[in-house]
């Protein structure tokens, strides 16, 4: 049987997700060997409405290497030093506002490589409660709030994965770039690699287009995650994107290829490099704590996990990240594989890990190429 059949094979799995104890639909997209080679659509994107090439999801965090990129194409233009501390172009982060906050004085020593690889200090989300639920804070407010969140651990010393470091990122690229982040992203990152189904912001025009999250935060309200105008407008850095796997795929295949022209190939190197040095770390959302945590720049780096979302079979050099959304993203430089595993359930429903629906399938794709 050729890699392709196997490859075929291995994505029919997907089907036997769609379902009550599963997903509403589900795509997948494989990149081996320098070109696409598998793609299945399995069940809805919204009721009535197949899955299939047009389909675009919420990417949920899997907008963080993106986010990353942008980042990472500013240091090419000496325009942001990674070792630079975040203070030097944002002033205000210096102090913070709590004054208990045991670690103020640490940090204007935080660095822009802390932020990229959540071993900065900042804590995960803001504190419940911040905004009340009937409010609809813009992005702005979001980040000013950011800002002013207190550290939770010293600087360098674990990785705790954080959504707040991103968008203080965000508020940096802006600042230093003096452009909206998205239409630097795309003139810098999208439109080089012609990654046209990559969209912030999307308009009602999209809403055809738009798979539908179950199971999201706020169900039935204005300000509803993923599925309202309000949520996709906000375009957040750390998880506002929407797009197809096709595109997906490829973009993590770029890094598969030295960053293919559109950053340097060291920086390429250096984002899907372990930054963290055997700190431990965790995911608190997740729920998911490592003695030995990996990380790169925007990537998650599996390095020794067990029990891996992208399955026991890819190697440590792995980079990846999943979305809260239902978006899987993954790429294994020592077979020249990536897979783009997305469904519209959020994964707290714990749908991908019980039973290891994604790890599964990434084990048989790996089985499949070699």
């Amino acid at each position: 049987m050729s890699i392709s059949s196997k490859i075929a094979t291995a994505l029919e799995q997907i089907d036997d997700w769609i379902g009550e104890s599963g997903v509403p639909g589900a795509a997948a997209v494989i990149w081996h060997r320098g070109e696409i080679a598998g793609r299945r659509y399995a069940g809805e994107a919204k009721p009535d409405v197949p899955v299939d090439e047009q389909t675009l999801f919420g990417l949920a965090s899997v907008t963080k290497p993106m986010t990353a990129a942008t980042v990472m194409t500013l240091v090419e233009n000496d325009e942001i030093d990674l070792d630079a501390p975040v203070a030097t172009y944002l002033p205000e982060f210096a102090t913070g506002s709590s004054s208990d906050d045991t670690l103020r004085h640490l940090r204007e020593t935080i660095t822009v490589r802390q932020v990229l690889s959540h071993t900065s200090g900042l804590p995960e989300d803001l504190p419940r409660g911040t905004f009340s639920s009937r409010e609809a804070p813009t992005l702005r407010e979001i980040t000013d709030a950011m800002l002013r969140q207190p550290l939770w651990t010293e600087p360098g010393s674990e990785l705790i994965y954080s959504n707040t470091g991103y968008g203080i990122l965000g508020r940096l690229v802006e600042t230093v770039s003096g452009r909206d982040f998205w239409d630097l992203t795309w003139e810098n990152v999208f439109e080089p690699l012609e990654l046209h189904d990559t969209i912030a912001r999307p308009g009602p025009e999209l809403d055809d287009r738009i798979a539908r999250i179950r199971d999201v935060y706020g169900q039935g309200r204005p300000t509803e995650s993923y599925n309202s105008q309000y949520w996709r407008d906000l375009a957040i850095p750390w998880g506002g994107l929407y797009g197809s796997p096709d595109d997906a795929v490829r973009f993590a295949a770029t890094f598969l290829r030295h960053g293919d022209g559109f950053i340097l190939p060291q920086l390429a190197a250096e984002m899907i490099a372990d930054q963290v040095h055997g700190l431990p770390g965790e995911v608190q959302a997740a729920r998911v704590k490592w003695p030995v945590a990996s990380w790169g720049l925007g990537w998650e780096i599996k390095g020794q996990k067990a029990k891996h979302w992208t399955g026991n079979l890819t190697s440590p050099q792995t980079f990846c990240h999943f979305g809260a959304a239902g978006t899987l993203l993954w790429a294994d430089p020592t077979i020249d594989l990536a897979a783009a595993i997305f469904a519209n359930r959020a994964t707290f429903h714990l749908w991908p890990f019980v039973p290891p629906r994604w790890a599964t399938l990434s084990d048989a794709l790996v089985n499949a190429v070699q």
